[in-house]
């Protein structure tokens, strides 16, 4: 095989892993150019793309996020850890991209919510309710569907949908519950990470656009000025121009006189003939 071959066959290969990518039937992809959305691929198979956009990939399938142990104060003051899992997918990857990046980051947004929905919900029972299960004993169907319906209200907004919302366990805390709550300090701390990443992102990006935009105004303003002063600089130029056609003696007395304030200062002293032509209106005066 020669170089030519071998250089074409390099460049096909290139070609072919820049412009086209695949989708697995569980999976939907995002087309990105340069950081911005640009298109959003269901089907799965062989799909093209131009070589400097990259793709970005969201899993199709249901999804399940098993939540730490949330603390809730239910409505007879007594405090009862409850461990709940969700399932949930996505249904809209730009949505999911534009308000999280990544789909870890739509997951961790996800269980707040539900973990407050969890909160909300079970506050409004007794410990004795939601541990019987209420006097019909299908009161936690019921606090399990209310969960979902309102945690899948809430994160519309996320390009996400919540499925199902199930209670594993719930039970009154034990006295060496310090493991429990370091695992919760250690989730918050998390998601603070999380946040502050993507507020430090969004940040950079802010601050680029508005330097980029800095730039710009100065690079206009300096042009405009620079053609304002030369339309200035033509203007004096051509009044000069003007006053020396009408009266070519006095624009030179003028011009003279400048002379002499510019090269005469305060206690100068002069070596210089009398008769020399940069004294001409002054010997002319005292005539």
């Amino acid at each position: 095989m020669g170089i030519k071959s071998t250089l074409f066959i390099g460049i096909l290969v290139f070609l072919t892993s820049t412009t086209t990518f695949v989708v697995d039937q569980r999976e939907q992809a995002l087309i990105l150019q340069f950081g911005n959305p640009k298109d959003v691929v269901t089907e799965a198979g062989l799909h093209f793309k131009f070589p400097w956009r990259s793709v970005t990939m969201f899993d199709k399938r249901l999804l399940e996020s098993d939540a730490m142990p949330n603390e809730v104060i239910t409505e007879d003051k007594k405090t009862l850890l409850v461990d709940n899992y969700t399932r949930w997918k996505i249904i809209d990857p730009l949505m999911v991209y534009q308000v999280a990046r990544t789909q870890e980051g739509v997951a961790s947004r996800m269980q707040d919510i539900v973990r407050g929905k969890v909160r909300e919900v079970l506050g409004q029972h007794t410990l004795h309710e939601i541990i019987s299960g209420g006097l019909e004993e299908n009161l936690r169907k019921e606090l399990m569907l209310s969960i979902r319906e309102r945690a899948d209200e809430a994160v519309k907004d996320l390009g996400i949908k919540v499925v199902d919302v199930r209670i594993k366990r719930a039970e009154l805390p034990q006295e060496n519950s310090n493991a429990v709550f370091s695992r919760m300090k250690a989730e918050r701390q998390r998601i603070a990470r999380e946040y502050r990443s993507e507020g430090e992102e969004a940040a950079r990006e802010i601050r680029a656009e508005a330097e980029k935009a800095t730039k710009i105004l100065i690079a206009d303003a300096y042009r405009n000025a620079e053609v304002i002063r030369g339309r200035a600089d033509a203007k004096v130029a051509r009044i000069f121009a003007e006053v020396h056609k009408k009266d070519p003696e006095f624009y030179a007395f003028m011009r003279s006189l400048k002379a002499y304030r510019t090269a005469i200062g305060e206690g100068t002293r002069l070596v210089i003939s009398p008769n020399s032509e940069f004294f001409r209106y002054f010997e002319q005066a005292d005539r």
